[in-house]
């Protein structure tokens, strides 16, 4: 199952890109937010013990969705405004 979300979150003058996704070779989600190019910021969940649960793939699902939108969330209220500079 692969999971991924990219999406482009102007901000403050500026234009962000958030992207996540399911690494399932390292059983993580990851998130990065960019901006011009570089990674401002990166934020990593295991989900290796989900696996040994029934449905660990909805909860995976619902992980990196919920992961993704608070990461815009951060964007709009400012968090990565001072790296973007």
């Amino acid at each position: 199952m692969e999971i991924g979300f990219n999406q482009n979150v102007p901000a403050h003058g500026k234009l962000y890109h958030v992207q996540t996704e399911d690494v399932e070779a390292t059983a993580e989600i990851v998130t990065h937010v960019f901006m011009d190019g570089r990674i401002l910021h990166t934020y990593r969940l295991s989900y290796a013990d989900w696996k040994t649960a029934g449905s660990w793939q909805d909860r995976v699902a619902e992980q990196a969705k919920k992961q993704h939108t608070l990461m815009v969330a951060a964007i709009h209220r400012g968090r990565f405004e001072q790296q973007g500079a």
